[in-house]
């Protein structure tokens, strides 16, 4: 219903606009001195649809604008394809095939003694003349006074030092390719564990070494093996 009768409107003519709005208004709210209420109510539902329909058209801009950069980010991954791997030096080539390269072939027909003594024991069953028994050894007993030099048999790297029998040491090495050895009785170690060492290198010194293993002599106790079987030294000595 437009509020604007004849009468009304010539008396609104010369007011502004927003007064003759307020007016109407209040002329469309309120019939006598009561309030319109299908007029409140409907104000009430106009606010709300208004209010509805800004929060949908605001979540969706949001949601195309999220879908827009998107699209953005991975049109510009597809467009850059990834660096290349940096190819090698042929230094650097080189250092790798040395470090995945096998260590070079054990030769035992080089082995040395690590002492000059007489061979007191072989690998296998010996007669003990401390038990005065047969019993099943591993390695070989070496004579050698205490204070000998003991040296190394074959190129290898110093794995272990541990304590043995009369407070002597034994020095473990690795050779490469499956071969170790050991050398047990020694009362001074002059090497440690990681170093690499060449043939004949000095290990230290025999300490008082008798009535062990079933020996009544000082020896020296030289045990190697292969792939973890003992191996008679006794046949590489020349």
């Amino acid at each position: 219903m437009w509020p604007f009768e004849n009468s009304l409107r010539n008396q609104l003519r010369n007011q502004d606009m927003l007064k003759k709005y307020r007016d109407w208004l209040r002329k469309w709210l309120y019939r006598g001195n009561k309030l319109n209420a299908s007029a409140v109510i409907l104000a009430v539902l106009a606010v709300a649809l208004v209010s509805a329909l800004s929060v949908y058209t605001w979540n969706n801009s949001q949601i195309n604008q999220a879908a827009i950069t998107n699209h953005q980010t991975n049109q510009v991954t597809e467009k850059e394809p990834a660096a290349p791997a940096e190819k090698p030096s042929a230094s650097q080539a080189t250092t790798a095939t040395q470090e995945t390269t096998a260590p070079a072939t054990v030769n035992p027909e080089q082995m040395v003694k690590p002492v000059m003594g007489h061979v007191l024991t072989s690998v296998g069953m010996t007669f003990s003349e401390v038990f005065e028994d047969y019993r099943y050894n591993t390695g070989v007993a070496l004579a050698a006074k205490p204070g000998s030099e003991v040296r190394l048999a074959l190129p290898g790297t110093v794995t272990l030092i541990s304590t043995g029998e009369n407070n002597t040491q034994t020095v473990s090495i690795n050779h490469g390719n499956g071969w170790e050895s050991s050398y047990s009785g020694l009362e001074q170690v002059r090497v440690k564990a990681g170093d690499k060492l060449a043939q004949n290198t000095i290990l230290g010194t025999l300490g008082e070494y008798s009535r062990v293993n079933g020996i009544l002599e000082n020896h020296l106790y030289f045990k190697i093996t292969k792939n973890g079987e003992p191996v008679d030294p006794n046949i590489y000595w020349k």
